[in-house]
């Protein structure tokens, strides 16, 4: 398991798909591609914040607004990037950033594929057959490719990975 001042996972890959103009319609798809974090994030610092899924009750309505509500908050603290994670596929990623309008080149909707990066860390929710493996609920803070804050929901509420708490991290 990953522990504070940890170097991020090298060569991590997340898929994305980017916003553009074209494509802002949420019934419009986009083109995935891979988001390399050392060469998009390496020298930045980068709040992310994992869920076990796009549209579901506390993700969508508890966990992912006040991140999206407190932006310029982040950024004035020196986040440079805010990336949201999950084992969904990058269309339904896209389409959950649409839904939170999203259309700021700083905020990220990623898919973990296979939830590897979250095995790495060892962050992963086995939910009920159906639904599978999934990302964990955490948030993390990496400032220059070291890893300065973690929390690890520790069950199934909303503490440690809440937008409160990385903000009294930074």
């Amino acid at each position: 398991m990953v522990a504070v001042n940890d170097k991020f996972p090298a060569g991590t890959e997340f898929v994305y798909v980017p916003f553009t103009p074209e494509s802002a319609d949420v019934k419009a798809c986009g083109i995935p591609g891979p988001l390399n974090f050392d060469k998009e994030f390496g020298d930045k610092t980068v709040v992310i914040v994992s869920i076990p899924g796009a549209f579901t009750p506390t993700c969508m309505e508890n966990h992912v607004p006040p991140f999206l509500e407190n932006l310029s908050a982040l950024k004035a603290k020196g986040v440079d990037a805010f990336i949201v994670l999950a084992a969904n596929d990058p269309f339904v990623m896209s389409a959950f950033a649409k839904v939170n309008k999203v259309a700021d080149d700083s905020v990220y909707f990623v898919t973990d594929p296979d939830a590897a990066l979250s095995k790495n860390l060892g962050f992963t929710l086995q939910l009920p057959p159906g639904f599978g493996l999934r990302t964990g609920r955490y948030a993390l803070i990496v400032k220059k490719g070291v890893i300065t804050y973690i929390g690890n929901e520790p069950g199934s509420g909303l503490t440690v990975s809440s937008y409160e708490a990385v903000d009294a991290a930074l």
